[in-house]
């Protein structure tokens, strides 16, 4: 991670994954499956035929409805449950992978809400037959999720491939409901895809000849939507609960608020060498909501939490040089690898405004109390705060201490703002420093990821600036240019680049409870009990083509949040609409102003270059773009999102 503020890097993941290729094997073959379905098309099987089999103990379809048992403590009377007796050749395949399916989806009262739902067949599709852009929004595209709500509604599926072209993979554009039933389906308008022929197996025809009362809600709903006259139709069914996602985190906000939190001590300031701001370091005592394992234990729905154990946060504030307060203040979140000392480059621009950055450390990451400390290398942050620090053999990762890794983060911020909001003397002059009734938000790629879940959780923030944020943590690995040419690198050996893929929606399932696009439904529309009925104004800030943050995961929460496009749009994208010309303000409500903007290139000492994860964020357009919104925000009481390239004269593609 860079050391400038508003910058993000993929550097220190590249680093990361060629690091861990030392634990995969380059050489590893491929298994039959794999290598056959292209090596010799007119070889293989005459017809793309679904491989669900009730009689196999391998995941050919997910969510896997055979892992659901009975729970009456859980939110959805269900639970999920890896029956190492039943799953022995999958665990023993998975290798240390395996503790995610025996331990990390034992948690769960249901499957994910972001996570992809797979199919696999017997031969492959032809990719540019699959419904894509508008194709894939319409109820005959041949495949997508279904929402069994009293009354069912549709909801579309974004599709790739793996195993050669032979397993389906399919995103819901949306997030699905927490804690509802769902079907995930394929029909036969998929058979000009599927080269010309396109049937169920044995398996699934017996399933649906004589259906579960499940089943038959599916079919029926199905039918109803006009998405198939009849059940021969259908080609590959599965029927499952969504797990229940924000419980845990409204039960700790709930907590939070009844809480006062204070500076450990008189914090020490010091003037920057340019006077351009004040530099204060303090620290306040947080509540730890994790038990010593780094997993928030699991708690009946509804039910008051508490901390665990307590521990100190440092805290850094940047105070304007001149001017009296209390000062409009930025809470910053910083990227991946770095910490709270990045907030100076953002101060740089903020000071001489009149306004206060504040900043403390994610977990894991320099001085928090769990962190490595300030002088840790980038290598070793990101190991840690991934979980890949531990045993590979035998638990290669921990996805629910990486969840909450994100979870307590956020916890560790509202309790900063909770500190805030009552106003803050930071230069212990008799008075405050801090405006607690004047913050927002802004981070930067996991600072952006961060702000979701956080400015969900609470009504203090009237403006969110998200710069190269994402959601759906698992497609930041499957579709980022940085991680996807080595992570196949990383794997157990004697597995294929296709189970690698499929292990992917399992993992975002044990994510999905502290992902920023299961939040992002709660920004600016259904807001969260502790967050009350304010709104905040959002704005989002993506560059095309991210290498780090891939397009994908930068869409994926500007749907679920439901912001559009400030034109002018350089690359439309299925299912995110345009807003009017800029300057666009209360486009949400009368107060509430909502959209994202994309860059193509940056300016940089003079020189146009292109826009990238890590230039977007200080450079002058983004800054022009993130600091108007805010001001105008502060200023009017209503923020507003320029065009910011007009504002700074430069072109776009002005290479």
């Amino acid at each position: 991670m860079g050391k400038r503020a508003l910058r993000s890097s993929g550097y220190s993941l590249l680093v990361l994954l060629i690091a861990l290729a030392a634990c995969g094997d380059d050489d590893t073959p491929m298994t039959p499956s794999d290598a056959g379905l292209d090596a010799n098309e007119d070889a293989g099987p005459s017809c793309t035929v679904g491989m669900f089999d009730l009689a196999r103990h391998d995941i050919e379809v997910w969510p896997e409805p055979r892992i659901l048992v009975d729970d009456a403590t859980t939110a959805t009377g269900k639970r999920l449950y890896v029956d190492p007796a039943v799953w022995g050749d999958l665990l023993s395949s998975a290798g240390g992978y395996a503790p995610v399916f025996t331990e990390d989806l034992a948690e769960l009262d249901g499957f994910g809400v972001n996570a992809e739902a797979f199919f696999r067949y017997g031969r492959a599709f032809d990719r540019a037959l699959l419904p894509t852009g508008a194709t894939a929004t319409a109820v005959d595209a041949g495949l997508g999720f279904v929402v069994l709500d009293a009354t069912p509604r549709y909801e579309p599926a974004l599709v790739r491939t793996t195993d050669r072209d032979s397993t389906l993979m399919m995103a819901p554009m949306h997030p699905l409901p927490e804690a509802s039933w769902v079907a995930a389906f394929v029909t036969r308008a998929l058979t000009e895809a599927a080269r010309g022929c396109l049937e169920p197996s044995e398996g699934m025809v017996a399933r649906l000849a004589a259906p579960s009362a499940d089943d038959q809600r599916a079919i029926d709903a199905l039918i109803a939507l006009g998405i198939i006259d009849d059940v021969r139709e259908l080609i590959s069914l599965v029927v499952y609960p969504t797990q229940s996602i924000v419980d845990d985190s409204e039960a700790v906000a709930a907590d939070v608020l009844t809480r006062d939190f204070t500076l450990e001590a008189a914090p020490t300031c010091v003037p920057d060498a340019a006077s351009r701001w004040r530099q204060c370091e303090a620290a306040f005592i947080a509540g730890d909501y994790r038990d010593a394992d780094g997993h928030f234990p699991p708690h009946a729905p509804r039910a008051p939490v508490a901390p665990l154990r307590t521990y100190r946060v440092p805290i850094t504030f940047w105070l304007p040089f001149t001017g009296a307060g209390p000062f409009p203040t930025l809470v910053y979140g910083h990227g991946l690898g770095g910490g709270r000392d990045q907030g100076a480059r953002l101060a740089e621009f903020a000071a001489p405004l009149g306004i206060a950055t504040v900043a403390i450390d994610a977990v894991r990451h320099s001085e928090h109390p769990t962190g490595p400390g300030a002088a840790a290398s980038t290598l070793d942050t990101v190991l840690g705060f991934f979980t890949f620090d531990g045993d590979f053999d035998t638990r290669a990762i921990d996805g629910r201490k990486l969840r909450d890794h994100f979870r307590q983060s956020t916890w560790d911020k509202l309790q900063l703002t909770r500190l805030l909001s009552a106003g803050v003397d930071v230069d212990g002059d008799g008075s405050d420093d801090i405006d607690g009734t004047q913050l927002a938000y802004l981070g930067v790629s996991l600072g952006g990821i961060m702000g979701s879940e956080l400015t969900a959780l609470t009504d203090a923030y009237g403006a969110v600036v998200l710069v190269v944020p994402g959601g759906r943590v698992s497609a930041i690995i499957i579709d980022s240019a940085t991680f996807r040419p080595i992570i196949n690198l990383v794997r157990p050996r004697g597995t294929s680049e296709g189970d690698v893929d499929r292990f992917f929606p399992v993992l975002q399932t044990v994510l999905d409870r502290g992902d920023a696009a299961s939040y992002g439904p709660h920004l600016i529309g259904d807001r969260l009990a502790p967050a009350g009925t304010r709104v905040p104004s959002v704005l989002l800030g993506v560059v095309l083509d991210d290498d780090t943050v891939p397009n994908s995961s930068n869409y994926a929460l500007a749907r679920a949040i439901g912001v559009d496009i400030v034109p002018p749009t350089l690359r439309a994208e299925v299912g995110i609409a345009e807003t009017a010309a800029a300057p666009i303000s209360a486009n949400v409500s009368a107060v509430t102003t909502a959209g994202m903007l994309q860059f193509d290139v940056v300016r940089e000492g003079g020189v146009v270059e292109m826009a990238t994860h890590s230039n977007v964020g200080d450079s002058d357009v983004g800054a022009a773009a993130w600091l108007h919104f805010l001001d105008s925000h502060w200023e009017t009481g209503v923020a507003e999102i320029i065009d910011p390239y007009a504002l700074t004269g430069l072109s776009h593609g002005g290479l």
